[in-house]
């Protein structure tokens, strides 16, 4: 037999040294995990960390508002279920601001349409109703409110209706005589184009939705509210002190009032809320889509034994079905608040910062209250926004320096790890936040 012999010649001290300084920038954690298991990150200096948040967050700016929305971790399937639209619609009076988050689960395909299709179908309706009759203005607060709530409403009631109108029949008795090829001929489609499945998952995914309207006077402020995002108002006082308050109602399991509700329409059923989760499943109380913890358990069992995606995992959702039995569990009903911007008794109105924010960034302040995240928001971003002078396009991005307080802050290394950490699985939900100047 043939020996080779390969002659391996040692590493010179400058390729060594080079070597050494691929890796010093490089270092280890557990993500406070306390197992053995470790995870390398790079390790970032200013200017590079700021680079860094950048380029993930994307921060923009349209008008008076900020935004950014960050999901560090870079595999496909933990892509970001976040969604943020701003825009200025010039409508009848003016140019009024329109700012919505939407978090979404399941899947893309619930949070992608209503991102999408929310802020088209409340600018049509607010367009036809300022063109038909110009509210005077003690009735507008009342106007704007009912088009918000209609509008949230019809775009889960559409989601829901065009799903039912896939199958032949709303009978359970004739769905279940229907064979498992017809099953999934119904939630495909020989065209190629996929409706039919399509369809169900828009109707089967879901998404919260947090939106606000701010009128071209900047008189008014309205927002609606359907999950657990977050709105979060801050006020200058007179004696220079900053004060947030949030404004919206958290629809998850950390609100007893919500899970007490659930428990009240269906006082039969002690496992409709278990683990404070609806069904034990979802965190959300209220949400668009999630079709199936809406209607009755045949559609579940036909969808979760039927309908071949990647996003669906049968063997979790089907033990959650047998507990569908006086739907729907989970709310659309949106909250909708109106507040005030001016006083009349005020010559000058105290500067306001509302913020907007997805789950995630609660999700970072593990053991604050709301409202002592609310303090927490307002003091960074009213801090950066009194420092701020000059034109629009020279300011700090108020949405991108909560972000960096909230992943860190000053601690370059905290925020490298969080930025940098190669990890497959996800270590932080996705943050999306917005904030807008008032008045």
């Amino acid at each position: 037999m043939d020996l080779r012999v390969i002659d391996l010649t040692p590493a010179s001290e400058s390729q060594q040294r080079r070597t050494l300084d691929e890796v010093k920038d490089f270092a280890t954690t557990d993500m406070d995990r306390g197992g053995p298991e470790r995870w390398t990150y790079r390790m970032l200096q200013e200017p590079a960390v700021v680079e860094e948040l950048r380029k993930l967050a994307g921060p923009q700016s349209v008008g008076r508002v900020d935004a950014v929305t960050l999901q560090p971790c870079k595999t496909w399937h933990y892509r970001s279920q976040d969604r943020y639209k701003v825009e200025q619609w010039d409508l009848s009076g003016g140019s009024w601001t329109y700012a919505a988050i939407f978090d979404g689960h399941m899947n893309h395909h619930t949070v992608d349409h209503i991102s999408e299709s929310l802020g088209p179908y409340v600018k049509a309706s607010l367009a036809a109703a300022l063109r038909s009759r110009p509210p005077p203005e003690s009735t507008l607060p009342a106007l704007v409110s009912d088009i918000l709530k209609c509008s949230l409403e019809h775009v889960d009631g559409a989601l829901v209706s065009e799903f039912l109108a896939l199958f032949p029949s709303a009978d359970a008795k004739e769905l279940r005589k229907l064979s498992s090829s017809q099953i999934k001929q119904l939630l495909s489609d020989a065209s190629g184009t996929r409706s039919g499945h399509r369809t169900a998952a828009r109707a089967f995914g879901g998404s919260t939705a947090l939106v606000t309207l701010v009128d071209p006077a900047r008189r008014h402020l309205w927002v609606a509210n359907v999950g657990d995002c977050v709105a979060v108002l801050g006020e200058k006082g007179a004696a220079g002190k900053w004060r947030g308050t949030v404004i919206n109602s958290i629809h998850n399991g950390s609100n007893s009032g919500e899970l007490e509700r659930i428990r009240s329409e269906h006082p039969e059923e002690t496992d409709c809320t278990w683990n404070d989760r609806v069904l034990g499943f979802l965190a959300p109380t209220r949400a668009i889509g999630d079709a199936w913890l809406k209607l009755p358990a045949i559609y579940a069992e036909l969808v979760f034994g039927h309908l071949e995606a990647d996003w669906l995992n049968a063997e979790v959702m089907e033990p959650h079905v047998p507990r569908i039995r006086t739907p729907p569990y989970l709310s659309n009903k949106p909250d909708i608040y109106h507040v005030p911007l001016q006083n009349p008794n005020v010559a000058a109105p105290l500067p306001r910062l509302l913020i907007l924010c997805s789950d995630g960034l609660s999700d970072l302040y593990d053991g604050y209250s709301f409202q002592e995240m609310a303090e927490e928001w307002i003091q960074v971003v009213g801090k950066v926004h009194e420092a701020q002078s000059g034109p629009a396009n020279g300011r700090a991005n108020l949405a991108l320096s909560l972000l960096r307080e909230a992943i860190g802050g000053s601690d370059t290394q905290l925020v490298s790890r969080n930025l940098t950490v190669e990890m497959e699985e996800r270590w932080m939900d996705d943050t999306t936040i917005v904030v807008q100047r008032l008045p």
